[in-house]
């Protein structure tokens, strides 16, 4: 059996970027008895010794930048490169990466950082110090660039996004990793938890109040609200405009997205309040799939649900489309792009199927092959840009097929506040909610206060004032 040995003498711990890099590559083959990589630092250079079991030594050398050679980032972005080349070496390849040695979730945030240091340049800074393709570079830059045009940097202690979290779905779709359960169908259980929901609600209210904080976004996610009876989730409904400001909030969105617990009473419930954007998301437009993945709805139900909000006052519709889901090859993918061209919603949310450990598919075998998989993400943005749509968000995860990205496309206007919000970490986003996250930006803009409320319903129910008082605290630590 083949072994690696890391022999570690830098001043950080460099596993995670070692393990991020060597995932690229399968080197567990019987070319090598045995492995053995010292990292060092000296001489103002980062040094890679690879040494097999045949007495054969290589090796390998990164001079960091000179302006940040001593921060840990740097560090690591040498050790990633450096990494590249030792399995490279191992495996007789070098693999193309077209998002290059970024293994975050939040690329972007990487090109708002070059943007506030004053970068000439950001797209060639990020092809030559993170290997990324040309057209990826572009991409995050182009995103970033429109989403500081979305939401003013100045403004970012004053402005905050509100997310409440109602962490129940009809049923479990087999690849979820979210901590939701399946909604209590009797009605008192749901009103129990909109109890619960409201002193959060008061409590963030209160805070906001006293920080002079105004609210421009109200996101309702989870799990799938509307999958409440029609008169709790009337209840949540009215709770936000009881104590929410709604006029001076500039969107406020429900997470809409199964068809099987959609109806006309909770549409109208949304309209009487304001509500301006829904999704609504069939992941897929084949039955047989969404039977695999245990969506208790048809295609049909799903367009019925689109032809509702269609025909209401709600005018900004989102659809999310999943590539890689199981059994669905490349022409099953084209076709369901081409029914979301064809609906036209003004918001088209691509992602690429990720598998987490949580997740009941986690570990399955995915007929999908990367390469696949990459061909129908070009094909999702060039749908998107027949369209008219722009990009304006992304984000990346573990596990994801292929080493891809999911990408949010809008048209012109209609872009999600909430979820840039959200994504770039750059304004306060005030979580309500089990499993919901609050997060503050220190003044120097990139890095956090954050709390996440307990996954677990009872506790969260059982320790709320205890998890207010953390969040007044969280809260507390942005400075003007």
């Amino acid at each position: 059996m083949n072994t690696f040995a890391l022999i570690n003498h830098l001043d950080l711990d460099i596993t995670r970027a070692v393990s991020d890099m060597a995932r690229y590559y399968d080197f567990a083959s019987n070319k090598f008895a045995n492995v053995k990589v010292i990292f060092t630092q000296e001489t103002g250079l980062i040094k890679a010794e690879l040494s097999l079991d045949d007495g054969t030594t290589t090796f390998f050398v990164e001079k960091p930048n000179e302006a940040l050679a001593h921060t840990s980032g740097e560090i690591n972005r040498c050790v990633k490169l450096l990494s590249l080349k030792v399995f490279g070496k191992l495996a007789g390849k070098t693999i193309e990466l077209p998002w290059g040695i970024l293994t975050g979730v939040r690329p972007t945030k990487l090109v708002h950082k070059l943007m506030d240091d004053g970068a000439e340049n950001p797209a060639e800074y990020l092809q030559n110090k993170y290997l990324l393709s040309p057209s990826n570079a572009n991409l995050l830059c182009d995103i970033a660039k429109l989403q500081k045009n979305l939401l003013a940097d100045e403004a970012r202690f004053e402005e905050a996004g509100i997310y409440i979290g109602i962490p129940f779905c009809p049923s479990r779709c087999t690849y979820c990793s979210f901590p939701s359960g399946i909604i209590p169908q009797d009605e008192e259980s749901q009103q129990n938890f909109l109890n619960f929901i409201e002193q959060d609600i008061q409590n963030v209210v209160q805070l906001l109040g006293m920080r002079s904080i105004s609210p421009t976004s109200l996101y309702i996610g989870g799990g799938t609200p509307t999958s409440f009876a029609e008169k709790p989730f009337a209840r949540l409904m009215e709770l936000c405009s009881k104590y929410f400001n709604l006029p001076s909030i500039k969107e406020f969105t429900v997470e809409a997205g199964r068809p099987d617990c959609f109806s006309v009473s909770k549409l109208q419930a949304m309209e009487s309040v304001g509500v301006n954007r829904v999704s609504v998301n069939p992941q897929t437009f084949h039955d047989a799939t969404l039977k695999t993945i245990g969506r208790n709805h048809t295609v049909n139900d799903f367009y019925k649900a689109y032809d509702l909000v269609r025909a209401s006052s709600i005018p900004i519709v989102n659809m999310d489309l999943i590539i890689g889901l199981p059994g669905e090859s490349e022409k099953d993918i084209e076709f369901s792009l081409h029914e979301a061209k064809r609906l036209a919603p003004e918001n088209l949310t691509i992602h690429t199927l990720t598998l987490k450990k949580s997740a009941p598919l986690f570990g399955s075998k995915l007929s999908l092959e990367p390469e696949s998989a990459s061909r129908m993400v070009k094909r999702g943005l060039e749908i998107a840009h027949d369209l008219g749509m722009v990009p304006y968000y992304l984000y990346r995860q573990h596990y994801m097929l292929g080493h891809l990205a999911n990408i949010g496309y809008a048209l012109p206007g209609t872009e999600s506040i909430y979820n840039v919000q959200m994504m770039e970490e750059r304004h306060p986003i005030i979580g309500i909610g089990p499993s919901s996250a609050s997060k503050m930006p220190l003044p120097d803009g990139h890095h956090l206060a954050k709390l996440n409320m307990p996954k677990n319903i009872r506790t969260y129910e059982e320790n709320l004032q205890v998890l207010f008082e953390k969040r007044r605290e969280t809260l507390n630590s942005i400075s003007n």
